[in-house]
């Protein structure tokens, strides 16, 4: 959204006329720019020299009626303001400074949203902007960095001559969004809705004209109807709508839509370290079988902090699968893990400012130059990026709970939103622990899905920590959070084999003789199910009767509803 005080000047002057030659005559300075905008916004139509107003622009003029304009700034809303005011919105919270910028316009105050805002950002949720590509601004989309830090895309834009208008136009459209300003600057980021629009307009020889689509122009074209106008774009024709139609309606339906966040991965140098490790000894095995990629021989390879736990973190993501050869518990690349190694480490940090532009959403700046300084963005997202962007929507999580995670978990309030700053702190007094790493741990815990951190630093729980926070709760969590890692995929597995055979275990709990850590009939119904050594087994199930997921004779409540979090 883009709206500045002239566009409610000129809707206000509209209450009087409708003429656009009468209202430019009170309001000349750039008086077609700002029509164009609001036209575009959905707030007014343009029919020959006369302007109307939408219902969707009478609702703004009603809402900002007994505004007072000139105590506002002369931009009232873009889309940098929307995002402040969407994130005060679900979370209750914005740093001082964006407040400041939302009560200078009347948005906020002391108790929160007013009501000028709350009204505002409804108007913002229910109209849809048309799509409205002249040559001229799809030369900028075309040429312009699609993904970086504001100072960027104002070089281009300076470099290439091009105004302001074009940048507010693409605002307007929802093509283009612009971050809250952070310690690093602000960060922009073109929408999926722009990517498809390039799409469609690169099906035309030569773009000479402006390609225009409103509401009643999508529904005709829905419904395969035409008219002179849909038909001179060449978005229709006597077969009915064409694919240049289809191509412009697909950039039409995606104006606006947030898709569902991409979790965002991580691999940190200790990961790559082991990865390496594994891809030498595999070599080695090529020529001599008896040498195996076991966590013995990986071991004398590297000189890492835990390297069983770096194993599992692997396994989680798919980078690594471990098998049972030559009864030898081992660990093998997969060709996730081949590639990662060729594309280096990543932060979840750096991973965010693709994930969140991929979604139709602006990432801050402090997560663009981390992207930028780790090779996934440069003037857009590189090979590395999209690499790591197909391994993020494409793997199936295993679950991996560090005690940081657990303390995460614990501490986290349902269906509200904290600090980070104050998870830090409750996360420290619980479990100890350095800032650094809790702060990387938060982190690592949203990429694994259990928590989502937005651009104001507010944390909350998602669906899936929601239930791993119930889960957690019903075992044994004073154990837990002693544990440097208490979920594992390895004990996952062993779990959810218990799980799905629930029977055959219930009989064989049922036999006569003490359960401590583990019944060998435990073990040998799981060596059917898993590629496991008996001693992996075995420690398993100790582990997880230690921790609560299974009780001596039974599937526990937490347990159960661990393995039920994951299907």
């Amino acid at each position: 959204m883009y709206l500045k005080k002239r566009h409610i000047e000129i809707l206000r002057e509209m209450k009087k006329t409708e003429s656009q030659v009468e209202i430019e005559e009170k309001l000349p300075e750039e008086f077609q720019i700002r029509a164009i905008e609001l036209y575009i916004l959905g707030f007014v139509e343009l029919e020959g020299n006369r302007i109307k107003l939408t219902e969707a622009g009478r609702k703004l003029l009603e809402i900002t009626d007994s505004i007072e304009l000139r105590e506002l700034p002369d931009v009232i809303v873009d889309s940098e303001i929307i995002k402040m005011l969407e994130l005060l919105d679900e979370t209750g919270k914005v740093p001082e400074g964006w407040l400041n910028a939302l009560r200078k316009r009347k948005l906020a105050d002391e108790n929160g949203i007013t009501d000028f805002g709350k009204a505002l950002l409804g108007v913002y949720r229910e109209t849809h902007p048309l799509v409205y590509l002249t040559p001229e601004i799809v030369s900028f989309l075309r040429g312009m960095p699609k993904l970086g830090t504001l100072d960027e895309l104002v070089t281009f834009k300076n470099s290439k001559l091009y105004g302001d208008n074009i940048v507010n136009a693409l605002q307007a459209m929802r093509l283009l969004k612009i971050s809250p300003p952070t310690e690093k600057g602000r960060a922009f980021a073109t929408t999926p809705a722009a990517k498809l629009a390039l799409k469609a307009v690169s099906m035309i020889p030569v773009f000479a004209r402006a390609i225009v689509l409103r509401k009643e122009d999508f529904e005709a074209l829905k419904g395969g109807k035409r008219n002179p106008e849909l038909e001179s774009m060449g978005l229709a024709d006597e077969k009915g709508t064409t694919e240049l139609g289809k191509a412009i309606m697909e950039a039409y339906e995606a104006i606006g839509r947030e898709e569902t966040k991409v979790l965002p991965i991580y691999v940190l140098d200790d990961e790559l370290t082991v990865l390496k490790a594994i891809t030498e000894i595999e070599e080695k095995y090529m020529t001599n079988p008896d040498i195996l990629p076991t966590e013995k021989e990986i071991d004398k390879r590297v000189d890492v902090g835990d390297l069983g736990a770096i194993l599992h973190l692997l396994e989680s993501k798919e980078l690594l699968e471990r098998k049972l050869v030559k009864n030898k518990d081992t660990y093998w690349l997969t060709e996730w893990g081949k590639e990662a190694i060729s594309f280096g480490t990543v932060s979840p940090d750096a991973m965010k400012a693709v994930t969140y532009a991929e979604s139709g959403d602006v990432p801050i700046a402090e997560w663009v130059v981390k992207a930028q300084e780790e090779g996934l963005v440069k003037a857009g997202v590189t090979d590395k990026g999209r690499f790591y962007l197909r391994l993020s929507r494409s793997i199936r999580r295993k679950p991996f709970l560090t005690k940081y995670d657990a303390a995460i978990l614990a501490k986290l309030p349902r269906k509200k939103y904290i600090s980070r700053e104050e998870l830090v702190e409750l996360v420290k007094d619980y479990v100890g622990g350095d800032e650094k790493e809790i702060i990387r741990a938060i982190g690592e815990a949203e990429a694994k899905g259990f928590v989502v951190e937005l651009q104001n630093g507010m944390v909350k729980l998602t669906e899936l920590g929601d239930r791993l926070k119930t889960a957690l709760e019903s075992a044994k969590l004073q154990e837990i959070v002693k544990v440097k890692f208490s979920v594992t995929p390895t004990l996952y597995n062993v779990l959810k084999v218990i799980h799905d055979n629930l029977e055959t275990f219930n009989r064989i709990w049922k036999e006569k003789g003490e359960v401590k850590g583990y019944k060998m009939e435990e073990v040998d119904v799981i060596r059917k199910h898993l590629s496991l050594g008996d001693d992996e087994i075995k420690k398993a199930l100790t582990m997880l009767r230690q921790l609560g997921f299974l009780g001596s004779k039974s599937l526990t409540e937490g347990g159960k509803t661990l393995v039920e979090a994951y299907e």
